[in-house]
């Protein structure tokens, strides 16, 4: 490769490299400001969900429209669009000064990353040479990873500036509230650095290649080809698109060009499945919810609390390892190591929470008799007979119709004493009513520390295969007819499977236990093994042009013999 090649390319991973670092930090970046958003603004809890929601909303909305856009104004415009849509979006929220205007600002940066999320693979996969495709096409995800850590760490260094000066500010209300009021707007701030690099990056990037030759300008795409490859594989590729081209056009006169055709329905569908499938493994309840797992499993709060930046790291790390071997090993292979892992980890960590908690009891019925007064105190040993040590209630339960927070005390707690509302909260609450109780034997902390160590090893195997390739395999697999609409149809799928299995973690833990949580993500995993070992093709080093042609059952290789 030439050093004008290596240039270009340089470029075309920039742009997957802070499109990814974008992504991830957005992701990443709110549990920290909420510390202190709703303390300056004024926000109630419902404001509160609304506004952690509201990037959801936007990345929805853009996954709907983001791929009409792509194919409308072209991959570098909307990659350009994308970026001033995120710097828009963080003056909004930095200048924000009611909950509407950050309402505002959270969604438009959601619509900016859900944007980038269909457009950069896209953009990525079209632009780069076979084979280095999946190395440089997985850098969005490994930037991910990064920016998600960056956001931690960056909430991190920014709560310890307001822990010192809520200590210098001597009871000082008012210099505690600035100090927590500058925290929160220079979190989102940071963000706007990579942004405006991304910006200057896709001004200089040129559009994708495929866009230029579907949209007629056949000899602009061959001089963009060349700028990352050498003339015979430019023009290798460029003989593929005009052999695809003619098929189509056959097609077309014949009136058989449909979209409802196999060769566009069967690689839709992969795609599609390949995206939803990803989050049915349990993905993001993972990295939501691993305190509340931990904790149940016998680690204390302050040791669970600590765990996140653990996870993180395993979870960057690993993905390096990924990315580094995704062209060497291929897609196929990396999906299927992966998988295997996270059923070890799954297996493992479902049945370590299948022996804590097949002595479970359920006491929603005496927990619910012994309310006096809209309150609840009772001894935790007193709740159920036991011959174990060391026992534990587990609570979900609503004040004046309002569900609250997983409520867990054990026997050898401080104040071992199930006390609703807890101690030091109003008591002056309205309508007090036990949703969910369960008492059980308490779990070790070696208990807690072996399905710690299976959340690492499923993040490993995670990080590993399905992690590195969803985004590049999910692009490869498309057709350039509708590749834009059909990423924009799987962020769709993937959002909507994200916020099905959120919403079903805690419901089916309070039902049935963590178990059954566990069992469901392993059922889930194992199908998206047998997907991967028998159903995905394989698309390492075959170019695009090769891919589309494999799925209409036509030949279309041009290489020398």
């Amino acid at each position: 490769m030439s050093s004008s090649s290596k240039t270009y390319t340089a470029v075309l991973v920039a742009i997957a490299s802070l499109g990814g670092l974008l992504y991830g930090y957005d992701l990443g970046i709110i549990s920290s400001a909420l510390l202190y958003l709703d303390k300056c603004v004024q926000l109630s809890e419902a404001k509160v969900g609304m506004l952690a929601s509201a990037v959801m909303i936007g990345a929805l909305a853009s996954s709907v429209i983001g791929g009409g856009v792509s194919d409308w104004l072209g991959r570098k415009q909307a990659l350009i669009l994308s970026a001033f849509l995120f710097v828009a979006s963080v003056a909004i929220i930095v200048t924000s000064a009611s909950f509407l205007t950050l309402f505002l600002g959270r969604t438009l940066q959601g619509l900016s990353a859900g944007m980038i999320a269909v457009v950069v693979p896209v953009f990525m996969t079209e632009s780069v040479p076979a084979k280095i495709r999946g190395l440089s096409s997985t850098m969005f995800q490994l930037c991910i990873t990064l920016g998600i850590a960056i956001a931690m760490a960056v909430g991190a260094w920014y709560q310890s500036g307001v822990e010192a000066a809520v200590k210098a500010a001597a009871g000082d209300a008012a210099r505690i509230l600035a100090e927590q009021d500058h925290a929160w707007r220079q979190m989102f701030l940071s963000s706007a650095w990579p942004a405006v690099a991304f910006v200057l990056v896709a001004f200089v990037a040129s559009e994708s290649p495929r866009w230029l030759f579907r949209h007629g300008r056949k000899e602009k795409a061959l001089a963009v080809l060349l700028k990352g490859r050498d003339r015979s594989q430019a023009e290798l590729e460029i003989s593929e698109m005009e052999a695809l081209a003619s098929s189509a056009q056959v097609l077309k006169s014949c009136g058989a060009d449909s979209l409802f055709q196999k060769h566009y329905l069967l690689p839709l569908a992969l795609a599609i499945t390949l995206m939803a499938i990803n989050q049915a493994t349990g993905i993001c309840a993972v990295f939501t919810f691993p305190v509340v797992m931990l904790n149940q499993a016998g680690l204390s709060e302050g040791a669970a609390a600590h765990t996140g930046v653990w996870l993180a790291v395993a979870n960057f790390v690993t993905t390096i390892f990924g990315v580094l071997l995704v062209d060497r090993l291929g897609r196929k292979w990396l999906l299927k190591i992966g998988t295997s892992i996270i059923l070890v980890a799954l297996g493992i960590g479902m049945l370590t929470y299948w022996t804590v908690e097949s002595g479970r009891v359920d006491v929603t019925a005496r927990l619910s008799a012994a309310i006096q007064n809209q309150v609840l105190n009772i001894p935790v040993k007193d709740i159920a007979p036991s011959t174990a040590s060391l026992v534990q209630v587990s609570v979900q339960y609503s004040l004046n119709g309002k569900e609250q927070a997983l409520l867990l005390v054990r026997s050898d707690a401080a104040r071992p004493v199930l006390s609703i509302p807890p101690a030091g909260a109003n008591a002056a609450v309205g309508e007090l009513k036990i949703l969910r109780a369960k008492f059980s034997p308490a779990p070790s902390e070696a208990t807690g520390r072996t399905i710690f160590a299976c959340l690492i090893l499923y993040l490993v195997g995670f990080a590993f295969g399905p992690g590195v390739c969803l985004w590049l395999v999910s692009a490869e697999l498309l057709p350039t007819r509708v590749r834009s609409v059909g990423m924009g149809v799987g962020v769709l799928a993937n959002a909507g499977v994200t916020i099905a299995t959120t919403a079903l973690f805690l419901p089916v833990v309070g039902n049935f236990g963590y178990a059954a949580m566990w069992a469901m993500w392993f059922v889930c995993t194992l199908a998206y093994f047998l997907f991967a070992a028998f159903v995905l093709p394989e698309t390492k080093g075959r170019t695009l042009e090769e891919i589309e042609a494999h799925f209409a059952n036509k030949n279309i290789n041009t290489r020398p013999k």
